[in-house]
């Protein structure tokens, strides 16, 4: 039989550390401490408290480091919102190796950068210099010249 009422003891912790101005590093470790030994007693709606606190990143990870996530991913996309590469990764299907979504990111990537340097000789046509330098100097940060 699960444990339900462990939101009881790990919301109000949550939310002191969060009150009291706790650091991530603090944040991530102590609830990850408290999630582990909650588990540990068989608590089956970490889910639930993992959605009251999704606005905070440390939080989100100290769940993410004990293997708990929301079905639609909404944790990842809030823990991995600086690094774009990882949070491809963790929405990524058992089915897709990590080789396969490096190529498909890599042909985005490639695919971006044909477009707006397209765009910019679209917009030098038109007689927007400026527009079409900032295009080609985009197009050459996402995907050097050489690689086109």
């Amino acid at each position: 039989m699960g444990w339900s009422s462990a939101n009881s003891i790990f919301n109000p912790v949550a939310k002191a550390l969060i009150d009291t101005g706790a650091t991530d590093d603090v944040k991530r470790k102590v609830l990850g401490d408290l999630i582990g030994g909650l588990q540990d007693g068989d608590w089956d709606t970490e889910d639930e408290s993992l959605e009251d606190f999704l606005h905070d990143p440390a939080i989100v990870q100290a769940f993410a480091d004990k293997n708990v996530h929301l079905t639609d991913k909404r944790c990842c996309r809030a823990a991995l919102k600086d690094d774009p590469r990882a949070a491809l990764m963790a929405m990524r299907h058992e089915d897709v190796s990590e080789d396969e979504m490096t190529a498909a990111v890599d042909a985005f990537a490639l695919h971006l950068a044909e477009q707006l340097a397209a765009d910019a000789g679209l917009r030098e046509a038109e007689g927007e210099r400026k527009l079409a330098i900032y295009g080609r100097e985009l197009a050459d940060l996402i995907t050097p010249k050489a690689q086109r």
